[in-house]
């Protein structure tokens, strides 16, 4: 009974599944719980098609809107190459300058006592990062106030860097301030770093420019776009100012010594600084910014020692004493020039 039965299921099996390959070939079958497969296939291109235009139509609204940013820094750019970008080509110029000869000189008619606490610039960076454009401007971008401009230069109206409001843009502070490197808001004080000039000139770079055509998403481009608008609102206007007020420059550059000092700790160390926490000669240029002429070419030593008052002890961790050798070199320059310019000022 049992061989009989397979023998005729068998070949209706068979049957079965013939036909319904025919059906499935020829498109009369339904798969997929009752649904044809040319409606399925139809289905499947609407999807297709419609996924292509949308990837073509977030691809438009991308361009427009790097179109419109690229717009808004072309119009920057007009602003700033009248007035910031002489400036910097001047100060450049003055960095080259210093870079190529170690030869004295000091203008013996200059008040350098005035100088001190009048509107200037400050530049400091390392003999190895004057040779290239690239190089040069990357350091002015990162060039601060340090101990050297806190022993020599003063600013009667200055005020602390780290006493002002969080903020994270420049639109986030009061007209007149902006978003310092302590990510405080603060009104700029003498002598004014060059990283102020650079940071509005930042926008205008290759770098810049290539960043926002890479750019992938609209969140990516809104926080460019966010940015300009805060440079160009903020920041540019601000350099602007205080760098046509400026009437000096002041530009130190570091000698490497012999043997480049080693990392102190694990924290990190750039070689600016790693350079300065070690005894070095230095060269220190000023220049009349007006009259676009030197005031004084000196080389000086950049050694110093740090000597606790009072009852608490400094602090021993490997990055405060690494902060407090670097302050002590810078101070020790500052001396060292304030008392060959101005010997009677000389504690």
């Amino acid at each position: 009974m049992k061989n009989t039965f397979r023998n005729r299921g068998l070949p209706s099996l068979k049957e079965s599944a013939t036909d319904r390959r025919r059906q499935l070939v020829t498109g009369r079958a339904r798969v997929g719980g009752g649904i044809p497969p040319k409606l399925f296939l139809w289905g499947l291109g609407v999807l297709v098609v419609g996924g292509v235009l949308y990837f073509l139509n977030f691809k438009a609204e991308l361009e427009a809107q790097r179109s419109a940013i690229f717009t808004k820094q072309r119009a920057t750019a007009q602003l700033l190459a009248p007035k910031l970008i002489p400036l910097r080509d001047q100060i450049e110029g003055f960095v080259r300058e210093l870079a190529k000869s170690d030869k004295e000189f000091v203008d013996s008619e200059t008040d350098f006592n005035a100088i001190w606490s009048a509107p200037g610039i400050y530049l400091r960076l390392r003999l190895d990062e004057t040779h290239q454009p690239e190089t040069l401007r990357k350091a002015a971008a990162e060039s601060l106030r340090d101990g050297f401009t806190s022993c020599l230069m003063k600013d009667l109206q200055a005020q602390s860097m780290s006493a002002g409001k969080v903020c994270r843009e420049s639109t986030e502070c009061e007209t007149g301030e902006f978003c310092n490197e302590y990510k405080k808001c603060s009104r700029p004080s003498s002598p004014y770093n060059m990283r102020l000039l650079y940071r509005g000139l930042l926008i205008l770079s290759d770098e810049w420019v290539k960043e926002v055509q890479e750019a992938g998403t609209d969140t990516m481009l809104e926080v460019y776009d966010h940015s300009l608008d805060s440079v160009t609102q903020v920041d540019i206007p601000i350099a602007i100012e205080v760098h046509q007020r400026a009437r000096y420059a002041v530009v130190v550059i570091d000698e490497d010594p012999k043997e480049m000092p080693k990392p102190y700790s694990d924290a990190y160390e750039s070689l600016a600084e790693r350079v300065q926490r070690v005894p070095h000669n230095a060269r220190v240029g000023i220049w009349d910014l007006k009259a676009e002429r030197p005031l004084a070419r000196l080389v000086a030593r950049a050694e110093g020692e740090l000597l606790a008052a009072g009852t608490r002890a400094p602090s021993q961790s490997p990055d405060a004493v690494a902060a407090q050798a670097r302050l002590a070199n810078s101070c020790g320059l500052a001396l060292d020039v304030k008392s060959r310019l101005a010997p009677q000022t000389q504690p």
